[in-house]
């Protein structure tokens, strides 16, 4: 419906005067030509009246628009853009501050209420001063009542949608901006205390979602701060500027406003959050929660570097002890100790604690699966919570548990859920696990190693063809060559490829890249394994070219016999060892600078470091990789031995 009526007049008329030209040269009557432009508004001519009044109803409050303004979200202020003519159907929709909530607000008329009694008084009028054409009148009143009622809800609907799409980048300042879907929207503007409730809400209800959530969200969302309330009240196009409207405009619904008495925005926001994370996703959130708040908060001034990745430690295993607890499980503690070689070949002693869960079916275990994650993090010395790296492995191996426990599994297979110590350190857990395995012949089947699961756009899977592309002190030979690949390994790496594609989660091809965490331990003393986690793709041809030039650093300092060192020191070389002694460190220095010149990845640099936070942590990436695992896990247990 254009908004310019005497324009479309013009229009009109010009089209009626071409169908007359036709009908005459057919020899039809042309009838009498109507008087050209718009007679004078007088009592006599009551049929103007209606049309009149709604252009200029259309005309004040076109005028009265406000402008336009980037929002203002939780935690920063937009920048207001030049004022943008609004012309478009709720063009304000989710326009800037100022607004009231319009659901009871009598005082505020809607765009539908406030057409219809310009319509209703311009017919009055008219009929008063004409009463010959007051039924004329009342036809034409009616057709445009009717017309703007079917406005209102097309307007209202279609204009809120089309101010939502023009309404200004909430990224302006070079934050991603929020995720399209409504519930996830509302869910992001929650402060972090109602965001806990809220999760701590959804988890204590399980699935019982619907009876359970929506009276406690309610009173949640009833304790906002008052900014918040507005803000979700103008992402569901509930509120509108608190400044007095005279007129509405044309069409009607052009301020999504049309539609608001029978909205509650209370009851429908709190809809909307309890749909918005499971169960499940509240749990995973809330534990890896506590294990990073556990982390940071053992971190206490005054400590030194050293001591802070010591107590951090300690804080996060107490927690995982905590929490494996509360959800009823027996916990096994495998403590060891023994001695690795650092880089320079040198002897370092260690002590640690494993910790393992089992799940197994009726009878003795014939077939074994493991499923492990590293529960030590360094970087405390910078304030890392260790959140992504491995925080998210610990919080998926207690979702694990939890379904684990409540699943009944078929006779003669077991399920180990393993927690890692001192991944960080050249994985002496795992070595030291895999060694105490092997001499007992109790070693899993096929094991399953999660490191870093909530980030990235897809899933990775490092086998045990990929163990020789990393080295260490401990490593029995510079370049190893490629461990077979064993059917147990090959199976597993298929359910979990079958798994990802039914969920629709990419599985990045990767070749001369490795995962570098606890499954390489397994993979070295020839026990199948694989390594899993959610990279983005950009990430690992950069990774790869890393781990090419440490390679190349480590096959340097192979060439240096560091064992002369001191006597090197000390002057007591022969020249010619000291030529070669210098030519080899050479070498290694400049392997090192080529290795430390190289770009780092996106992943690799928000971890060890104070980066490693929750907001590093997508909780909807994890959700992905844990249905992964349950879906692969539930295939592993009923199918048959490859």
């Amino acid at each position: 419906m254009p908004l310019d009526i005497p324009f479309a007049r013009h229009v009109q008329g010009h089209f009626d005067n071409q169908v007359a030209r036709n009908l005459h040269s057919r020899g039809v009557p042309v009838q009498p030509k109507p008087q050209a432009g718009t007679r004078p508004l007088t009592v006599r001519n009551g049929r103007e009246w209606l049309v009149n009044a709604l252009a200029l109803s259309s005309a004040m409050a076109i005028a009265r628009l406000p402008p336009r303004h980037a929002p203002v979200t939780a935690g920063r202020v937009g920048v207001p853009p030049a004022p943008v003519a609004a012309l478009l159907p709720g063009a304000h929709a989710q326009a800037g501050t100022g607004y009231q909530a319009v659901p009871g607000a009598a005082n505020v008329p809607t765009a539908t209420s406030a057409a219809l009694g310009h319509i209703a008084n311009a017919a009055t009028l008219s009929c008063v001063t004409q009463p010959r054409q007051c039924p004329r009148t009342l036809a034409a009143g009616t057709l445009a009542a009717g017309t703007v009622v079917a406005s209102a809800v097309a307007g209202g609907v279609l204009g809120f949608v089309l101010g939502r799409n023009s309404a200004p980048d909430a990224s302006a300042d070079g934050r991603t901006p929020a995720p399209a879907s409504l519930p996830l929207t509302l869910y992001d503007l929650l402060p972090d205390e109602q965001r806990h409730r809220l999760l701590e809400i959804v988890r204590d209800c399980g699935t019982d979602a619907a009876a359970c959530t929506a009276p406690a969200i309610r009173a949640l969302l009833q304790d906002l701060p008052p900014a918040t309330r507005n803000e979700i009240m103008l992402t569901l196009g509930v509120a509108r500027h608190a400044e007095q409207h005279g007129h509405s405009g044309w069409p009607s619904g052009a301020d999504a406003a049309a539609l608001a008495p029978m909205l509650s925005w209370v009851d429908w926001a709190a809809e909307l959050l309890g749909g918005v994370v499971s169960p499940a996703q509240a749990s995973f959130q809330l534990d890896l929660e506590q294990i990073a708040q556990a982390t940071l908060d053992a971190q206490q001034p005054g400590m030194t570097g050293a001591q802070r990745e010591v107590a951090a430690n300690i804080a996060r295993f107490d927690m995982l002890r905590t929490l494996v607890k509360r959800d009823g499980h027996t916990l096994q503690q495998l403590p060891f100790s023994g001695s690795t070689r650092d880089t320079f070949g040198f002897n370092q002693t260690y002590t640690g604690c494993n910790l393992m869960l089992e799940f197994a079916g009726g009878g003795t275990p014939q077939r074994t699966l493991m499923v492990l994650a590293h529960g030590d993090m360094t970087g405390a010395r910078e304030g890392s919570s260790g959140a992504s790296d491995n925080g998210t492995g610990l919080a998926t191996l207690l979702a694990l548990a939890r379904k684990l426990g409540a699943t009944t599994l078929p006779e003669g297979m077991r399920v180990q859920l393993l927690v890692s110590d001192l991944e960080e350190h050249g994985m002496l857990g795992a070595k030291a696990f895999v060694e105490q395995c092997l001499a007992q012949s109790s070693c899993p089947d096929v094991a399953l190693n999660l490191d870093m699961v909530g980030r990235g756009d897809g899933m990775t899977l490092s086998g045990s063809d990929r163990h020789h592309l990393y080295m260490d002190g401990d490593s029995r030979a510079l370049q190893p060559p490629a461990a077979p690949v064993s059917a147990a390994e090959a199976q597993l790496r298929g359910l979990l490829e079958h798994a990802a594609a039914e969920v629709g989660l990419r599985v990045h091809a990767s070749p001369g890249w490795v995962m570098q965490s606890d499954h390489i331990a397994f993979q070295r003393e020839g026990v199948p394994a694989l390594g899993m986690n959610l990279a983005d793709a950009a990430d690992i041809p950069l990774e790869r070219d890393m781990q090419q030039a440490r390679a190349r650093v480590w096959l340097a300092n192979a060439e240096v016999d560091w064992s002369r060192f001191e006597a090197y020191l000390q002057g007591t070389l022969g020249p010619a060892e000291v030529q070669t002694m210098d030519a080899r460190m050479d070498a290694m220095e400049r392997a090192m600078h080529t290795q430390q010149a190289l770009p780092v990845s996106r992943g690799l640099s928000n971890i060890h470091n104070r980066f490693d936070q929750l907001d590093q942590v997508d909780p909807r990436r994890a959700m992905a990789a844990l249905a992964v695992l349950e879906g692969a896990i539930d295939a592993w247990l009923h199918a048959p031995a490859p």
